[in-house]
């Protein structure tokens, strides 16, 4: 069965089933057309390869979620007889593969996986759950009398496994049901309790990148109603994927290129790192059959241009990774690189000559590129095919200049008469550099037809701190309007047709974040000196007295040398830190490491976020359209707090001052 001929059969079906296709092969089909023509009820879910976060073990194949039966999690084992050696006693199986022949503990991994989810559930029920956990495992290629015939009688086949003729009609799920209802009837009750089955949703998704290591984040006390119980609090609370970031996530995008759009804080990074994952996962399941070999492991590339992100994008593949499979990225499969260093690392390869930088040149510099490669892909095709990439991945594509883009392009590996699979996370409002939005028709990049995507809904920002950036971006306050962006700078009118970006005397009023939270405050020194002593009391206030966490601190500014500056006066201040972390002298570190406090240009933080972001000589962000876009992406790195400071005649400042008082907002 295909997934062609899957959606057929259950077309007509009432279930919900999400996640089809990630089956991963024809018997995995068949397995969920037989649960979805058992369950064929508005109420019930059929999830295919779902992960909870903090799992200890890779998704299971199914999970079905109904009324009648509760959370079923069920493996597809595709084993044909002859490649079961033995079963061996508890059920430990002897399977042959092309590569060899490996142990697999068929009942024991299935059994794993539902106490993952039964504990995800638990976490966050606050009652006792009555809903019903119960596991089976399928060899839908295996008939129970050869089974039987094979191992003899007295062979390990325990209730929950399930054979080929169990697939018939309605016979799976009538016999989860029989045994779920036997469970339900000792509560008194033919149904699982509505409210229970929520928190059953609630604990699946993509969602291990959201959460920080334990080692990087250790359990501590801190002191009732500060402002580090809010942030350790918001960190450890149970956190899922949304609709749309989990649909993103598990889409296979192998048929061309894609165009990810979002406002800030919609997620964007997240979705690259679940759907390079699962792109990975899919490639190394496909192990070959008996008689063939495995495919040759695939080459896949994410590159951003801030050389800074690369850390925090290794981690969050990784961490998304280790989620689907249990185990860490195969050697050689992913390479992570800002733009300017994966040219230097193909240079090495032979690829090309490495050309400098020179600013307002982008273009030029990707031109020549372009044409070294086509002269190296001639001369040596055995150089192009083990130097491209079977898939790009693109994270701050608003950085890109639009050759580039087509530099990314043609290290696309394409199949004969197939599109590249290059896929763009793009948000226009971000454009830190005021690049031209490119022209994907004349680059030859499709992304019409369902290609293109808008993520847009702000999880990241409380609407206090987003709102009043987002009305200084476009200059609803500022005196003139000759030098602030144009509507199309982020193409407004998506957001103003769906209700989400309404205007209001004059002012952008922002409906597409929701939490609510604290004001932003202002703070104004006469000169740099008299700010870095504020800042520093600043420092010291939300660290010993808010006890907030170094780590979840972010000290922003233009330049590079006041970067400098306020380490200087941070460091003579001894405050209780282990570290300093100076972003634009230790670009190759991730961001945010235990009891060390940052201190980065906008540049360098693009991407970043953390609960507590100081703004730090507002003055220095330009009025222009440059300036206005770094002063939106330093505010938007604010999770929770948000604080400016800078001389009283800061342009910017002033204009913040002037939108949150037409808001109706105070200063905290």
């Amino acid at each position: 069965m295909d997934l062609t001929a899957l959606q057929h059969a259950v077309e007509p079906l009432q279930c919900r089933i999400i996640g089809a296709e990630q089956a991963g092969g024809a018997p995995h089909r068949q397995v969920i057309a037989a649960l979805a023509r058992g369950f064929d009820s508005p109420g019930a879910v059929i999830l295919c390869e779902p992960t909870i976060a903090r799992g200890g073990h890779r998704p299971p194949d199914v999970v079905v979620i109904a009324p009648e039966v509760g959370v079923q999690v069920v493996e597809v084992k595709q084993f044909t007889l002859e490649q079961i050696e033995a079963i061996e006693p508890g059920g430990q199986c002897r399977i042959r593969y092309a590569s060899g022949t490996r142990r697999r503990n068929v009942l024991a991994q299935v059994r794993a996986a539902m106490f993952d989810i039964k504990d995800a559930v638990q976490r966050l029920c606050p009652d006792e759950l009555i809903v019903p956990f119960g596991c089976s495992v399928v060899f839908p290629c295996i008939r129970r009398a050869d089974w039987m015939s094979r191992f003899g009688p007295e062979a390990y086949c325990p209730e929950p496994f399930i054979f080929a003729e169990d697939m018939a009609g309605t016979r799976f799920a009538d016999r989860l049901m029989a045994q779920a209802g036997r469970l339900l009837a000792v509560h008194g009750r033919k149904q699982c309790p509505a409210d229970q089955l929520k928190f059953v949703f609630g604990a699946f998704g993509d969602s291990s990148v959201l959460y920080p290591e334990p080692r990087e984040r250790p359990a501590r006390q801190a002191g009732e109603g500060t402002l580090g119980e809010l942030f350790d609090e918001a960190a450890e609370s149970y956190k899922t994927l949304s609709e749309d970031q989990q649909r993103l996530s598990s889409q296979n995008w192998d048929e061309g290129p894609r165009l990810v759009r979002g406002v800030a804080g919609s997620g964007k990074t997240i979705v690259l790192a679940n759907n390079l994952a699962r792109r990975l996962a899919r490639s190394m399941q496909q192990t070959g059959s008996l008689h063939d070999p495995a495919p040759r492991p695939p080459r896949l590339l994410a590159v951003c241009f801030n050389r800074a992100l690369v850390p925090f994008l290794k981690k969050k593949i990784a961490q998304a990774y280790r989620q689907r499979t249990g185990s860490a990225v195969p050697v050689d499969t992913v390479e992570v690189f800002a733009f300017n260093r994966l040219m230097w690392h193909l240079s090495q390869r032979g690829l090309w000559r490495y050309q400098r930088i020179t600013a307002g040149d982008e273009d030029t510099r990707a031109q020549a590129y372009r044409r070294d490669l086509e002269s190296t892909f001639e001369a040596d095709p055995e150089l192009a095919e083990s130097t491209r990439y079977d898939a790009v991945y693109v994270d701050e594509g608003q950085d890109f200049e639009q050759e580039e883009f087509r530099l990314l392009q043609a290290l696309c590996r394409q199949r004969e008469g197939a599109e590249p699979n290059l896929y763009i996370f793009y948000d226009d409002a971000q454009n830190l550099y005021a690049r031209r939005r490119p022209n994907w028709q004349s680059l030859q990049i499709n992304v019409r037809g369902g290609r293109a995507h808008v993520m847009d809904e702000c999880y990241r920002n409380t609407r206090q701190i987003i709102e009043p950036a987002f009305n200084v971006l476009y200059g609803t306050c500022a005196e003139g309007k000759a030098s602030v962006p144009s509507r199309d700078f982020a193409d407004l009118l998506p957001l103003e047709q769906k209700g989400l970006l309404g205007q209001e005397g004059g002012l952008y009023r922002v409906r597409f974040a929701h939490r609510e939270g604290m004001l932003p405050r202002i703070t104004t020194a006469p000169d740099p000196r008299h700010e870095a002593q504020a800042i520093v009391q600043r420092l010291r206030w939300l660290l010993i007295e808010q006890q907030v966490r170094p780590e979840d601190i972010l000290v922003l500014a233009m330049t590079r040398q006041r970067t400098q500056d306020l380490v200087h006066a941070i460091d003579a201040a001894k405050l209780p830190v282990a570290r300093i972390h100076l972003v634009t002298e230790q670009k190759d570190r991730l961001l945010g490491a235990s009891n060390q406090l940052t201190v980065s240009t906008v540049a360098s933080a693009k991407g970043y976020d953390k609960y507590c972001v100081l703004m730090a000589s507002v003055q220095s962000f330009g009025a222009d359209v440059k300036g206005r876009a770094a002063f939106y992406v330093g505010c938007t790195r604010a999770i929770e707090y948000l604080e400016l400071f800078g001389l009283p005649n800061a342009t910017l400042i002033g204009e913040f001052q002037r939108v949150m008082a037409r808001l109706g907002y105070c200063e905290g």
